[in-house]
This record gives C-alpha cells, sequence and structure tokens, in this order.
C-alpha cells in the first residue's frame, strides 16, 4: 500500500532550533508529554488550522507513536519515590503512561480512532510509517498522525520528535 503524506512537523522546528516546548496541563514533571504533543499539534494545524479536526474526521483519524523509549523522567521520579519509601504521587503514574500524551491531543483534537504505541527498534521513522500502514490497511482509519520520537533524559533535553499525517490517497 502507497502511503501519502499529507503533512509533516519535527521537533525542535528546524527554523527555530532552541524553541521551548509547550506547557500541557497534567504533565509538568519531564518533556516527554509536551514532547509528542508539540509536534502532533504542529503536524494538524499545518493542515487543519486550529483544533478540533472536522466532526466526521475524528473518528477515522488514527493516532501511532513509535519511540525509542519511555517516559524516563518520569519513571525515575517513581523509581525515586519507592526507593525514599515515600508514597508516589497519583500524577506522576498517570504521566507515566506514554498514551495518555496522544489522549491529550486526541481530547484536544477530537481525535476517536485507533491509538497504537510501540517501542521502535531500529529505524524509529520507518517504525512510525510501518504501524500507520498496518493501521490503514485495516479499514479502521482514513488518516493516521504518526510520532515517532527520541526522547531526551531530561527536561533540559526533551529529545526530538517527527510526526506525519498518512492517508493512502483514497480519502
Amino acid at each position: 500500500m502507497e502511503l501519502i503524506i499529507e503533512t509533516r512537523a519535527q521537533w525542535p522546528p528546524p527554523d527555530a532550533p532552541t524553541a521551548r516546548l509547550p506547557e500541557v496541563p497534567r504533565f509538568d514533571t519531564s518533556a516527554f508529554a509536551p514532547l509528542l504533543v508539540a509536534v502532533g499539534e504542529r503536524c494538524l494545524t499545518d493542515r487543519y488550522g486550529a483544533p478540533p479536526l472536522p466532526l466526521a474526521l475524528g473518528p477515522r483519524t488514527a493516532l501511532v507513536l513509535a519511540a525509542t523509549r519511555g517516559d524516563v523522567v518520569t519513571q525515575a521520579a517513581i523509581d525515586d519515590a519507592v526507593a525514599g519509601q515515600r508514597q508516589v504521587p497519583k500524577p506522576l503514574l498517570f504521566q507515566n503512561v506514554p498514551s495518555t500524551a496522544l489522549g491529550h491531543l486526541s481530547a484536544v483534537w477530537g481525535l476517536t480512532g485507533p491509538l497504537v504505541a510501540t517501542l521502535a527498534i531500529g529505524d524509529l521513522l520507518a517504525a512510525a510509517r510501518t504501524t500507520a500502514a498496518r493501521v490503514l490497511a485495516t479499514g479502521d482509519a482514513d488518516q493516521v498522525l504518526a510520532i515517532a520520537a527520541d526522547p531526551g533524559d531530561s527536561p533540559q533535553a526533551p529529545g526530538t520528535a517527527w510526526a506525519h499525517l498518512f492517508t493512502t490517497g483514497r480519502t
């Protein structure tokens, strides 16, 4: 199946390599969620303007995340609390799940199609593209916002991410 890239984005943006990530409500321990949200929003905004998507597109738009690792900053905060025999703050447990950032994007943009999060081994962009192709092949979506992320290990070094909005050209 041939995939068409309708639009794309990356973080940091090529025209602003020192740009700061936007704040995302309820995600304040690490830069993982803001990284995913920033690149996803840049991609969707380029294609559709302001959120939400047109009502008919939401259920037919899937989200894919292919990441080299999860949110190691939040996981380290959880590990520290456990090692210190302190109660783990509940927001950390919420933030530690990679799909919660995608859930934020879904809520803001009205995306209600399939959601897939996977660990990418090898070529990050190829993993995102292959997963997007599989989702489109099922017929459960007409387009896929695929995010490929290589998250950093501190809020000061958030990492890099790319987003592609894929279709098959049949929509």
